[in-house]
C-alpha cells in the first residue's frame, strides 16, 4: 500500500515510542518485516532550537527506509518549522503526535491534549502539510477519557488538511497502555474515513491483530511494545493474514539472538558503555517470562563492559 507517494512493502508497521525506537530497534524491526518504522517522538521546539541531542534522534540509515519521524508540539509555527527540519534530514514521512498521554507533554499543550481543540489541530496540521513535500500523518487516541471518541472528527479534520494517514491508539489517553483496546471506537473511526486508518494498541500477537483485522476499512496495523524483543511479529502476523495459521512463538534462542544483535547495533551507534546503558529501557522485554527475570534485569543494569554482557548471555543460555 501507499501513504501519499511512499510505498510500503507491508501495512504492518513499528510504532513510534519515546526512548525506545532508536536506530538499533528500528533496524531490528525492519529485519523482522516491518513495512515502516518510526523514530522516537521528537520535540518540535527542540529541533528548532538546534539541539544536537534532539537532532541525533533523526539519524537514519538507508536500509531502514521508509522511515517516519514523529514530532510533537502545541504551536502551528513550531510544527511547520520542525517538519521542514525533519524533511531535510531525509525522513520519508513526518508524523504529528496527537496522542501522547504523558503529563509533561500534555502540560505543554501537545500530545493528547490537542484532541480537545479541533481548531488548533487544524492549524497545526495545515502548517505541517504546507511546509513539506513529504507525506504528513498523525497518531491519535480515541479520546481523552473512557467513553469519549473524538477520533472520527479528528480524522476528518486531518483529511481536510491534506494528511495522508491516521494511526489510532484504541484506548483513551487516561488509560495509558492499560486495559483492552476499544475496538468499537476504532471501528467508528474507520467507518467514514477518507484516508487510511491504522490500528494501534494492545497488538502483541496474531489473535490481538485479528481483532482489528476484522474491522471494516482498517488499513494497517501499528505495533509498539509487542514488537520489542519479538521482532518477527511483523512477518508472523503477515503470514497469519495470508494463511490463517498461527506461527510458533519465538524460542529463547531466537530472542537471545535478537538481544545480542541489539547490543552490537547499540554499541556501534552509541559506543560500548552508553550502548549498554541505553538498552536498560528495553532489556526486560527479552527476559520477561523467564523465572529469574528480575535477577537478570538487575545484573544487566550493573554491566560495565561488553564482555560482562557476553557472560550474562551465557548464563541465560545455561539457565542460571
Amino acid at each position: 500500500m501507499n501513504i501519499g507517494n511512499v510505498e510500503l512493502e507491508s501495512n504492518i508497521v513499528l510504532a513510534p515510542m519515546a526512548g525506545i525506537t532508536d536506530l538499533p530497534v528500528r533496524l531490528l524491526a525492519k529485519g523482522g518485516g516491518a513495512g515502516l518504522v518510526y523514530t522516537e517522538m521528537v520535540s518540535a521546539k527542540g529541533l528548532i532550537c538546534g539541539g544536537d541531542k534532539t537532532k541525533r534522534l533523526l539519524a537514519s540509515k538507508a536500509k531502514e527506509r521508509p522511515v517516519a519521524a514523529q514530532i510533537f508540539g502545541g504551536d502551528a509555527y513550531c510544527i511547520g518549522e520542525a517538519a521542514k527540519i525533519v524533511e531535510s534530514f531525509g525522513a520519508d514521512i513526518v508524523d504529528i503526535n496527537l496522542g501522547c498521554p504523558v503529563r509533561k507533554i500534555a502540560k505543554s499543550g501537545a500530545g493528547a491534549k490537542l484532541l480537545a481543540d479541533e481548531k488548533l489541530v487544524s492549524k497545526i496540521l495545515e502548517a505541517a502539510v504546507k511546509s513539506v513535500k513529504i507525506p504528513v500523518t498523525i497518531k491519535i487516541r480515541t479520546g481523552l477519557l473512557p467513553g469519549q471518541n473524538i477520533a472520527p472528527e479528528i480524522i476528518n479534520v486531518a483529511y481536510n488538511c491534506g494528511v495522508k494517514m491516521a494511526a489510532v491508539h484504541a484506548r483513551p489517553a487516561s488509560n495509558g497502555h492499560s486495559g483492552a483496546p476499544d475496538t468499537p471506537a476504532f471501528a467508528a473511526a474507520c467507518a467514514n474515513a477518507k484516508i487510511p486508518v491504522f490500528a494501534n494498541g494492545g497488538i502483541v500477537d496474531e489473535k490481538t491483530a485479528k481483532l482489528f483485522f476484522d474491522v471494516p476499512n482498517c488499513s494497517g496495523f501499528m505495533i509498539g511494545r509487542g514488537a520489542i524483543g519479538n521482532y518477527s511479529i511483523f512477518n508472523r502476523i503477515k503470514s497469519f493474514f495470508e494463511t490463517g495459521k498461527i506461527s510458533a512463538a519465538p524460542s529463547l534462542k531466537e530472542r537471545l539472538g535478537w538481544l545480542k544483535n541489539h547490543a552490537d547495533l547499540s554499541a556501534r551507534h552509541y559506543g560500548e558503555k552508553k550502548g549498554l546503558t541505553v538498552m536498560r529501557k528495553v532489556f526486560h522485554y527479552y527476559v520477561k517470562d523467564l523465572k529469574n527475570a528480575a535477577k537478570l534485569r538487575d545484573s544487566f543494569n550493573k554491566l560495565t563492559s561488553y564482555k560482562d554482557f557476553e557472560i550474562l548471555c551465557q548464563n541465560i543460555e545455561s539457565g542460571c
